[in-house]
């Protein structure tokens, strides 16, 4: 049993208390600074907000969302620079945030929450320092990427040189003239490639499958534009709705399984990498051999061209360990290196691995979640009331911004708390058996989405369950979280 369950009277309560203060959970305060409840924390594990933005620095990071749409419906973004922005205007753009809405009082940085556990009708907290604290409810708004997800090879103790995630990258390591290598080719290994390769002695890139890459068209904003859009809102609110929709129809049809769209943007991606990689063999290497969305797919307008450089080399045999000296494959060659860097992405929804989180008569998340990962509406567990997750399971989308999905649950939860209000209840969660059909649609409609293929992504687990992506498209999502199915739901207590 968690240390949280003996828990003495707690120093502090709190109408809401909000985990991480990340896009989320700022989304989660500004949202309840608006409705007006002020009584609530956010508990912030580092020293400052962006959650992803302000971990990963990596050379190259940015956003393949265009910036309109990566941005809240309520606090646009008129001085966006870039179409696709970089990393440190996201993380700017969180901090001004934090100052438009006050919410600095709130914030409670250097307090990583490890312990939650529902007793006598409130959430009783434990933080890594020992301090304790209760609330009414608590929100989660830690995601569902956090933790880095390493490469599980064989003598990586044994390397002589620097290793390290590229979520935990080592700016003091300066990499100018160095034999670096980069395992993975995903997300940010398309970022990273473009933007060390120049400055490398040499880049070897270990790839297990090959990624879809499509053109980003990225593109600065003109100032003239951005003194548009800080004149007339409207326009950028046009824009943003104008890309959003467009996004999310197409992007949403050419998920779908074997349908034209599907087929047609796997054209435009082939295309790309016959107009971008000059060598027949290395482009043979970067086919993909699966369905264009069952995994990420990557938006870059350099990475593939980078292949073309004399410095930077592909090898497509497996890992098999990491020694002193380089990296060897399966067919025996040692690929000498002074640098290597891990592009592994992170481990999905992964909140119940590093918070012990015990709810109604002491269950335990882990153990709830240790078969199959499901949730109610992407928000809730039954068993666990007033707990809430921002960008919980399923909630995750393979076409579009994930802060339209955010922005929407958080509205979720504050209808919740005008639920108990309206009640005086003290206690909501969902009924088990709305959570079963939930799930069972989720599952039954995922089948007929390209990221259920088996094609071994991380969205899923062992048995191709996916718990990770939503099956439909963002307005859907919106649509879906509009009213309250109050007969799903079971209000207890009275305040």
């Amino acid at each position: 049993m968690s240390a949280a369950a003996h828990m003495p009277e707690p120093a502090a309560h709190y109408r809401v208390a909000v985990l991480g203060a990340g896009m989320s959970g700022l989304c989660m305060g500004m949202q309840l600074i608006r409705r007006g409840i002020n009584d609530f924390v956010i508990f912030e594990k580092a020293d400052g907000v962006g959650g992803t933005w302000r971990e990963n620095t990596y050379p190259g990071i940015a956003c393949d969302v265009p910036s309109h749409v990566y941005s809240f419906s309520f606090a646009l973004n008129p001085d966006w620079s870039h179409a696709f922005s970089g990393g440190d205007e996201i993380l700017a753009y969180c901090e001004r945030c934090v100052a438009d809405y006050s919410l600095e009082p709130h914030l409670r940085f250097g307090s990583e929450v490890t312990d939650l556990q529902f007793l006598d009708g409130r959430w009783h907290i434990l933080l890594r320092d020992g301090t304790r604290c209760s609330a009414d409810l608590v929100v989660s708004g830690l995601g569902g990427l956090h933790l880095p997800n390493h490469a599980d090879i064989p003598g990586r103790d044994d390397f002589a040189g620097r290793l390290f995630h590229t979520a935990e990258w080592d700016h003091e390591h300066d990499l100018h003239n160095r034999r670096v290598a980069i395992i993975g080719t995903g997300a940010s290994a398309a970022q990273v490639l473009p933007a060390i390769a120049p400055d490398v002695a040499e880049v070897t890139v270990f790839q297990r499958s090959a990624a879809w890459v499509f053109p980003r068209m990225a593109r600065e904003i003109p100032e003239a534009r951005r003194q548009r859009y800080r004149h007339f809102p409207w326009l950028m609110r046009a824009h943003r709705w104008t890309v959003w929709l467009l996004m999310d129809v197409i992007g949403t049809l050419s998920l779908r399984r074997d349908s034209w769209f599907n087929k047609r943007i796997e054209r435009v991606a082939l295309d790309f990498l016959d107009r971008e990689v000059a060598d027949p063999e290395t482009r043979r290497k970067l086919t993909p051999d699966y369905a264009a969305g069952c995994k990420r797919r990557c938006i870059s307008d350099d990475y593939l061209a980078t292949f073309n450089r004399d410095n930077v080399h592909l090898v497509t045999d497996p890992i098999t360990r990491i020694e002193p000296n380089g990296i060897r494959d399966a067919a025996g060659t040692l690929h000498e290196v002074d640098t290597i860097i891990e592009a592994t992405g992170f481990r999905p929804f992964d909140i119940h691995e590093y918070v012990d989180i015990r709810g109604r008569d002491g269950c335990s998340l882990a153990e709830q979640w240790r078969e199959r990962i499901e949730s109610y509406r992407t928000v809730m567990v039954p068993g666990f009331p007033n707990f809430f997750m921002l960008l919980g399971p399923n909630s995750a989308t393979g076409h579009t911004s994930t802060l339209i999905m955010i922005e929407r649950q958080a509205r979720f939860v504050l209808k919740c708390i005008d639920l108990l209000a309206q009640t005086g209840g003290r206690e909501v969660e969902p009924r088990a058996e709305a959570t079963r059909r939930f799930n069972a649609r989720i599952a039954r409609d995922m089948q007929r989405m390209v990221f259920s293929g088996g094609c071994n992504a991380w969205y899923t687990d062992a048995n191709d369950h996916n718990f990770t992506l939503w099956p439909y498209s963002a307005t859907r999502f919106c649509l879906e979280f509009l009213r309250l199915k109050r007969t799903e739901l079971e209000v207890k207590g009275s305040i």
